[in-house]
């Protein structure tokens, strides 16, 4: 994993763990949801890039952390499926110029697998093991479009739930040019494909 992917996916960690670059009004929105509940079908995630890079197929993932009482925390990875109709944007903010948005549901492959680690959870808390769920999201695989120098390289990030019924931003206008490891893995990105 390069320097850019471990930043990527701890600053999508953090910000849903409640850092500061989680907007302070989506806060209480996204303390509504619950990961155990909240249905599959209405998770979308929307990830708004500039357009010098792009998500590689495959590459935005729904991770789930879940934490039993005892035992060490485990994480699960499930794959995000790329939705290209302008209606799956719906309710997101217009893009910046020189920046796109890429709108995600849960494949049903993992979509089954998620539904199968929830079940597995609420077993145990039946069982009187006392646990925890978590959702993240990131975006992992990138491929660069542009080689042009950029002045910034602003990202967001979105996720919609069955609780939030709408697009609420968990990371909005991050720099990614403003951390130096980011920065500097900027330059092992590939190219995308032409």
């Amino acid at each position: 994993m390069n320097r850019l992917v471990r930043v990527l996916v701890s600053a999508a960690a953090l910000a849903l763990a409640g850092c500061s670059s989680v907007p302070l009004t989506s806060i209480p929105r996204l303390a509504r949801i619950d990961a155990k509940t909240t249905d599959l079908s209405m998770l979308r995630v929307a990830v708004q890039l500039p357009e010098v890079l792009r998500p590689r197929s495959g590459g935005v993932k729904l991770d789930v952390v879940t934490k039993l009482a005892g035992e060490a925390e485990a994480k699960t990875s499930f794959a995000m499926v790329e939705m290209s109709e302008a209606r799956d944007r719906a309710g997101l903010p217009a893009p910046p110029q020189g920046s796109a948005t890429y709108a995600y549901r849960l494949s049903p492959g993992d979509a089954a697998r998620f539904e199968a680690l929830r079940a597995a959870m609420v077993e145990q808390g039946k069982q009187g093991k006392r646990g925890s769920m978590g959702l993240g999201v990131a975006a992992k695989e990138f491929c660069r479009a542009n080689a042009a120098p950029q002045a910034s390289l602003p990202v967001a990030i979105y996720l919609m739930t069955s609780e939030t019924k709408s697009f609420v931003p968990v990371v909005r206008d991050f720099d990614m040019l403003s951390d130096p490891a980011l920065a500097g893995g900027l330059d092992s990105i590939q190219p995308c494909a032409q």
